[in-house]
């Protein structure tokens, strides 16, 4: 694929979003309070579930009323530093057009501070993240919008938030709309479809126009027509969605049958399944008993997952599925559950999801330490990283400067040593280089800097 249709349909102006028109009209209206000085809402927090046009709606916003742009994905650069360095920074300083001209924000020229995924935040290189986005919200003069799929998780960590911004939900788009969106798209492809396919497409999404978009670039990209039976390729994207329906039957269930057969042909293994459960429990529960005796349950559901592991027979899942489904339900013997319908993703998998695939990883290493050998990202790739991948799981001097002086993360890291991403061994290099970073800051605050002893990424 020559360029990712999502990117080359998004929308340039609010007036070519589809969908969500009440939000849209709530977005105009908190941008145009800007006109009359800094608002008391400063921010504006954009939420949703992923693919329904949050962040496109953000970035058509700014071209719309002229705006400069900073953009920052909070997943990506997560402790306080960070977080200060770029949209702090953005926030408090007045703009310069790219011909050198000042602009204040007196004549009307504003930076749009937009802070993606602004909710996945955790663990502990996200130190201070969430307090670093109160303050650039507290300190900022220029508007900021902040874009989560979780309030609640954003706000759990920093409740002022509440406070300080506005907020603005965003609903999974109806399946006349996709469609809408899709017509738009083969029409501007030179592409003949019939009803049957783009229906089809519109359906799996389940209200995901990204995810929409994507499979109709698959389906109909090169071809100049696209017939019913062409449609067979799809994914069914459902899976999601009848997951959760299942999750809140089982915990709601009063026997360990109905239980066990609210997950039945799901396509989760026992393994994944467990740890959507092992989330659910902390959500479903109220009474500390009743969690007690749910991850008493789920603990004894994963030693038969674990001797299924070490002996390879697969009759241990019937009896793992049992207790992780109504041994974890009928634990339940107080209260009404507090919430039912959508299960956030399992911390777990999130953190999972961190770790890059190849090609990603290739990319990152390639921003982050191609400018230290003083080359481009074609020639990093082809001369300079497999070398790299070789010197760095012999010579740990200088994986560790690697990792230093590029602020490697775990998936870089695991890319280099070729093992898995939450293994001990990438986890060291990646808490190294923090603690040395640490130790340089303080070194620089109390003297002038020194030409060091040790070697340099020019010694290897």
């Amino acid at each position: 694929m020559q360029e990712e249709w999502t990117e080359k349909y998004r929308p340039k102006s609010l007036t070519d979003v589809v969908g969500n028109e009440n939000a849209v009209r709530a977005m105009k209206r908190w941008a145009e309070s800007w006109s009359k000085g800094i608002p008391n809402k400063k921010a504006l927090v954009l939420m949703g579930e992923p693919g329904i046009g949050k962040t496109s709606s953000a970035l058509a916003l700014a071209r719309d009323l002229g705006w400069d742009l900073v953009e920052m994905n909070a997943s990506d650069h997560r402790n306080a530093d960070s977080i200060k360095r770029v949209a702090g920074q953005g926030a408090v300083s007045q703009t310069f057009t790219l011909d050198g001209e000042f602009k204040s924000t007196v004549q009307g020229r504003m930076k749009l501070i937009v802070l993606d995924e602004a909710d996945n935040l955790f663990g502990r290189e996200d130190y201070g993240g969430a307090k670093a986005i109160v303050e650039v919200i507290k300190d900022s003069s220029q508007p900021v919008i902040l874009i989560v799929n979780d309030y609640y998780e954003l706000t759990r960590k920093a409740s002022s938030l509440k406070s300080l911004s506005e907020s603005i939900v965003f609903r999974r788009l109806d399946k006349r709309s996709i469609m809408a969106v899709l017509t738009g798209i083969a029409r501007a492809e030179g592409v003949s479809i019939e009803k049957g396919p783009m229906e089809s497409i519109a359906d799996n999404a389940g209200g995901d126009v990204r995810a929409a978009v994507n499979d109709f670039q698959m389906l109909v990209e090169g071809r100049v027509e696209v017939v019913s039976d062409d449609t067979s390729v799809l994914s069914d994207r459902n899976q999601s969605k009848a997951l959760s329906e299942s999750l809140d039957v089982m915990f709601g269930a009063v026997t360990v049958k109905a239980a066990k057969e609210a997950t039945d042909g799901l396509d989760k293994t026992p393994d994944e399944l467990e740890k959507w459960v092992e989330d659910g429990i902390t959500v479903e529960m109220i009474d500390p008993d009743d969690m007690a005796r749910a991850f008493d349950a789920l603990s004894r559901a994963d030693v038969y997952l674990g001797r299924t592991r070490k002996f390879k027979y697969y009759g241990f899942w019937s009896y793992a599925r049992t207790l992780m489904t109504g041994g974890v339900a009928i634990s339940r013997r107080s209260g009404r559950r507090r919430r039912a319908g959508e299960y956030r993703i399992p911390t777990q998998f999130i953190v999972l999801s961190r770790a890059k695939g190849a090609t990603a990883a290739r990319s990152s290493l390639r921003e982050k330490l191609s400018p230290q050998f003083h080359t481009s990202g074609k020639s990093f790739n082809e001369s300079v990283l497999p070398s790299l991948v070789m010197l760095a799981r012999r010579e740990k001097d200088l994986l560790h400067k690697l990792a230093v002086d590029g602020d490697l993360d775990e998936g870089d890291v695991s890319y280099l040593l070729g093992c898995d991403p939450d293994s001990a061994e990438v986890a060291a290099v990646v808490a190294g280089a923090h603690m040395a970073k640490g130790g340089e800051e303080s070194v620089k605050a109390r003297k002038p800097r020194q030409s060091s002893g040790g070697r340099r990424l020019g010694d290897f």
